[in-house]
């Protein structure tokens, strides 16, 4: 484990959410979620399911402020404490960057998925001037599509990730137009 831990201060705030930093003392909490078969039964890899797992996971965060700031994990919370994390990884393709998150069932049905994600969004291409944002998920998901979608995702096939198919959306800086209304159902 390291002992460069962060501050944990406040990286964004949502209407309803404060996105900061990991930090050694959110290990629990990331275990918690890691451990909730609801929340890993669709993970492209592997679930943060121990504290080996949950203190590398905090490790990795920190390593990625100081070497790239603006990416990285970040624990969101809302008045009632832990939600779980969103995250900016840049670990595809050279110059491609990932938007992710994990939630707990609590905080499922609920906007906070996509309030976190179009805060996610203007950061992307308004601070960092990111050229695109990838998103993928498992194939048989069938939330996080239509959340991406929302936010101008567009389909961009299947690809491998990790070894498993994953379903791949994309959303280029020059579409970014916050949050779109909800497809009407036919």
């Amino acid at each position: 484990m390291s002992t460069r831990d962060h501050p944990g201060d406040p990286f964004l705030h949502t209407r309803r959410m404060t996105l900061r930093g990991l930090r050694h003392a959110d290990v629990f909490d990331l275990q918690r979620l890691g451990r909730d078969a609801r929340v890993t039964q669709a993970l492209l890899d592997a679930p943060v399911d121990d504290i080996a797992s949950a203190c590398a996971l905090v490790d990795l965060a920190n390593r990625i402020y100081r070497e790239r700031p603006g990416l990285g994990v970040w624990r969101a919370d809302d008045a009632h404490g832990f939600l779980g994390f969103f995250s900016l990884m840049a670990e595809l393709a050279p110059g491609e960057v990932e938007i992710g998150t994990r939630l707990l069932p609590r905080a499922w049905g609920r906007g906070y998925a996509l309030e976190g994600g179009a805060a996610l969004c203007a950061h992307a291409f308004e601070t960092l001037r990111l050229p695109t944002l990838v998103g993928r998920c498992d194939p048989a998901n069938r939330s996080v599509p239509p959340l991406l979608m929302r936010l101008g995702f567009v389909p961009a096939g299947e690809v491998m990730q990790r070894g498993r198919p994953a379903l791949e959306l994309r959303l280029a800086r020059g579409d970014w137009r916050g949050v779109r209304r909800r497809a009407a159902h036919a």
